[in-house]
Order: C-alpha cells, then structure tokens, then sequence
C-alpha cells in the first residue's frame, strides 16, 4: 500500500522485452531494501528482485507492462518512487494500490505561480464513474486532487514543491501517464 507521496525520482536503466520483461531502475534510496520488497515506480507496485549498488530491478507481467506507460519510456527517462506505507507513517495523501488502470495522455500543461493546471484526456468511458470533482487521483504514482471534470478530459492543478520534485516537470502535450483510479471510490462503486 502506497500513498501516493513521492520520495524521489530515478532514472530507466533498462527495460528488456524477452521471454520475461524486466526493468532495471537506478535510485538512491537510503532504507534498507532487500529483494521481494515492493516499490512504487510511476505509481505501479512492482517486486525487486535483483539489488546492485543503486540499482533494482524488477520483473513485470505482460498486463502491467500492457496497463502502463513504460513502454513509452527510453534510457534516462525519469521515473516517480515510493516506498511502501508502514504503519508508522503520515498519510500524507490517500490509499493507493499500486495496481493501474491505465494510462491518460497530456492534453495540456498550463505553469502557473502558485500551481499549474494539468488537463489529462481518457478513453475508457466507464472512467468517469470514478473521476470526481475534489476526488483523488494518482498520476505517475502521484497523490492528486481532481479539480475538474468534463467530457473526456479531467483537470489537476499540482504545487510547485510536487511538480519540481517528480516527473511532471518533464511531462510533455500528448505523453502517456499511468493512472490509478481512487481505490475507496472503486470499491464503493462496486458495493452499490
């Protein structure tokens, strides 16, 4: 389980498509980290299984790899990492999973003093049962608050602190991001 905070950005070492598809990031991450722990990069929960030095790697199945922007992804590209909440920690933003959706792309980035408006268009109509006016989000493995939603296209505005310290400040008009849909709004949707 995730919040959505995130601790620092790494870099793509390596992302290789063969018989088994595995992703090598480099990341100093000061907790100790030992193989099976999971990390959040760019929001999806994935499995180290290999540590050297400042550099884990993980494997992905084909439906993660499928869900996610990773693929989009090239040598240096930076990624969002998060470790996993314990509980001793703050919830400084709301229950993430690690498990995506999917992906948006970027329909507009708008920089501004006190925040930037970033405007994200979706394909998956069913979507917007779960995309609500003042409800979260989790962009890239960000912990987001929706400030707008129309048609096919939601809004959200992100502080300077979290645009200059994640990958966003690298988001480009028409990339992909990986999205994860408010796990409380999706579990009571599916009560009703």
């Amino acid at each position: 389980m995730f919040t959505g905070i995130i601790l620092k950005m790494g870099s793509m070492v390596s992302l290789e498509k063969k018989s088994s598809i595995e992703m090598i990031i480099d990341v100093d991450l000061s907790k100790n980290i030992k193989i099976g722990d999971s990390i959040a990069v760019n929001g999806t929960c994935l499995t180290v299984i290999q540590i050297s030095s400042n550099r884990y790697k993980f494997n992905l199945s084909r439906e993660t790899f499928r869900l996610s922007n990773f693929n989009d992804l090239i040598t240096g590209s930076f990624v969002n990492i998060e470790l996993p909440l314990t509980l001793n920690d703050f919830l400084s933003g709301h229950l993430v999973s690690g498990h995506l959706d999917g992906t948006v792309r970027v329909k507009s980035i708008n920089r501004g003093i006190e925040s930037s408006k970033v405007c994200f268009t979706y394909q998956d109509r069913s979507w917007k049962n779960f995309l609500v006016n003042k409800g979260s989000v989790t962009l890239n493995g960000v912990s987001l608050t929706i400030t707008d939603v129309k048609g096919s296209f939601f809004s959200v505005n992100v502080i300077p602190h979290t645009f200059n310290t994640t990958n966003f400040k690298y988001l480009k008009i028409g990339e992909r991001v990986n999205i994860e849909l408010d796990l409380i709004v999706k579990y009571l949707y599916n009560l009703m």
